[in-house]
């Protein structure tokens, strides 16, 4: 902006100068015609520059949101890794392994509870052999040289391929293991499955979003195989970037470029000119690229361009033309006028004004006739209109002075509207201080206090490694339960401010994901009892609803010592009510203190509910557990 004003004054003072410099020596149709030619061509040239930046940044845009996009989908699938694995290193660590019936059934079931990302299950003992399959294979198959699987049977928690392996009677896939433990604790299996990305359910390939009509994305695994594609036929093959994307996977490293469509054919000519897009994934050595055509990217650009061209034009043209017609139609009737008003000054009063045409020209010149007219008049006449113009000053004064009272009432008003408007900001900004305190004591009381822990043990790691070097295995290990303990907090925390599963599923799976999340660790079981709800509440109940049921397990984690909290929701016809118990130790509601922060959870529930127009009530005592009742009204 600083850049476009100086421009904006230097042109402006240019014009001026050489205006000021050829202005004397010509008439007053030369005049008009240089200032309008100056200011026309000033304003051009201020437009084509402020639109040359436009242009640049819409580009810069539209490479940035191709970037985007391949960020949140590497986002997406990592998110989807992450569920793998928590599926795939629960199921290993159950006990039922030993026992080969057990273990079968076992199986099955991991492989049903994986089966939206695995197209089959396998158990391998301690040298890589296949002891059972699901589906079940005919034939030898071994994993002894597939690197996932060496990394689980020598004792990691989770490992993928980073690349996609040939496998007996299978081919190229890829795979993620998990380690199982005897009694002992000494891994004596893997639990093993082969990925497969192709399914409708995953939502970023199957109901892509933003990939216009020539777009396509491709999950790249680091040797350049496409493991998943919003083009069914790519899957399997190899990417034409294979280098290029494999370095980036290595460097972690997003980028965005041109390229050519090398793998379409083509009757003539070159290539698709496209744009590629890439983003790696965090937890496998995998990326997203995204690419579409040159031509779609940039198409708004092009026709903010053409506009801005067309408009360019359409202003030189107008230019011109407001030249000629300021010519014909001012400046030939003012010379005129100025011809008649210099007869009237050297006393002619009898020589007419020829008035031509009705427009504020034509009237000026009956103006001044008028006007050669009434000076011939008597002084008498002259002092009438003298006394009719007093007249006329007092009713104006008058008049003003209305006005100015008629402002001072509507200024009372604006200052009270005024006041009024900071009490509604005073509101707000209170409520987001409130919910600041909330995320910054959540992460007072779990995150920082992690971090803490996390920097004492690495300054023990450092002291150790002075004194005795066996020891700093030891504190690297606990470091990492730390920090893992760390990132499991930080993904709650996330999970709470806002879980998807409300807006996709509705608020009973969501109440039963986060009653997993928060009590199913600590042994506490969660029971949704009751009909529950036929159909989904309006957003607004869903949030509350859910925001009080989070606050209660929070509660209840806290304070409770409970190992039962049933839920249950009833419909009426104008009215649903929420009930949560819980069979823990339950307070004396007396004790509450506000002012030392105590009881700040029920309030922020009654709250709630009091902004539906609902009502919250409580029952509980000591030893006698916990009920609150929501209920709140639902139009039909």
């Amino acid at each position: 902006m600083v850049r476009i004003k100086r421009l904006t004054e230097k042109l402006h003072s240019s014009g001026v100068r050489a205006a000021r410099e050829l202005l004397p020596a010509f008439g007053l149709s030369t005049k008009v015609a240089i200032l309008v030619v100056i200011g026309t061509i000033s304003m051009i040239g201020l437009f084509a520059y402020l639109g040359t930046t436009a242009l640049s940044e819409n580009t810069q845009r539209n490479l940035q949101e191709r970037v985007v996009l391949a960020q949140m989908t590497a986002s997406y699938i990592d998110a989807l890794i992450e569920n793998i694995q928590d599926g795939l290193t629960h199921t290993a660590g159950e006990s039922r392994w030993s026992d080969p019936p057990s273990a079968n059934s076992a199986l099955d079931q991991a492989y049903h509870r994986l089966e939206a990302f695995a197209s089959r299950a396998f158990l391998v003992n301690r040298i890589g052999q296949v002891i059972a399959a699901t589906p079940p294979v005919t034939g030898t198959i071994t994993f002894h040289n597939v690197t996932p699987v060496n990394a689980a049977l020598n004792g990691s928690a989770f490992a993928v391929s980073h690349v996609a392996q040939p496998i007996d009677l299978l081919g190229p896939c890829v795979v993620a293991a998990a380690p199982i433990r005897d009694s002992a604790g000494d891994v004596s299996g893997a639990l093993v499955i082969i990925l497969s990305f192709t399914d409708s359910k995953i939502r970023a390939f199957s109901n892509p979003i933003g990939l216009g009509e020539s777009g396509y994305m491709d999950l790249v695994a680091l040797d350049g195989r496409i493991l998943a594609s919003t083009r069914p036929g790519r899957i399997g093959g190899e990417s034409d970037h294979r280098s290029s994307l494999s370095g980036m996977i290595r460097d972690h490293r997003p980028s965005v470029s041109a390229c050519h469509d090398c793998h379409t054919p083509v009757v003539e000519g070159e290539p698709l000119a496209e744009v590629l897009a890439f983003a790696p994934l965090g937890r496998a050595q995998w990326g997203i690229a995204v690419r579409q055509s040159e031509e779609e990217v940039f198409a708004p650009t092009r026709v903010l361009q053409s506009r801005i061209f067309g408009l360019v034009g359409v202003i030189l043209i107008g230019a011109l033309v407001l030249v000629y017609f300021t010519t014909r139609s001012v400046i030939i009737p003012v010379q005129a006028l100025t011809t008649a008003t210099r007869r009237i000054a050297d006393g002619d009063l009898d020589s007419p004004i020829q008035t031509q045409g009705r427009d504020e020209i034509g009237v000026l010149a009956r103006s001044l006739d008028e006007m050669r007219v009434r000076l011939k008049n008597s002084t008498e006449e002259i002092q009438a209109w003298n006394r009719k113009l007093d007249a006329r000053v007092q009713e104006r004064t008058a008049a003003y002075e209305a006005a100015a009272k008629d402002n001072a009432r509507l200024y009372a008003e604006l200052q009270k509207k005024e006041q009024l408007r900071g009490e509604l900001l005073h509101r707000v900004i209170s409520a987001q201080e409130d919910e600041r305190k909330r995320i910054a004591r959540e992460l007072h009381d779990e995150t920082s206090q992690s971090l803490t822990a996390l920097l004492v043990g690495l300054d023990t790691v450092n002291v150790a490694s002075a004194h005795a070097i066996q020891k700093a295995d030891t504190h690297l290990r606990s470091c990492k339960s730390i920090a893992q303990t760390l990132l499991k907090n930080i993904h709650r925390l996330i999970a709470d401010l806002r879980p998807t599963l409300l807006d996709d599923l509705g608020l009973e799976p969501a109440i039963v994901w986060y009653g997993e999340q928060r009590l199913k660790p600590l042994g506490i079981a969660l029971r949704m009892a009751g009909d529950g709800l036929q159909t989904r509440l309006p957003t607004s109940i869903e949030t509350a609803l859910y925001r009080i049921v989070q606050e209660a397990i929070t509660n209840i984690v806290r304070h409770a010592n409970a190992t039962m909290v049933d839920v249950r929701f009833a419909c009426e016809r104008d009215y649903v009510t929420l009930e949560i118990s819980d069979n823990g130790r339950g307070f004396d509601p007396q004790t509450l203190q506000l002012s030392e922060g105590q009881g700040l959870g029920l309030r922020g529930m009654q709250e709630r509910a009091s902004n539906l127009g609902g009502e919250f009530h409580m029952q509980t005592a000591p030893g006698k557990g916990t009920l609150i009742t929501v209920r709140v009204p639902v139009s039909q």
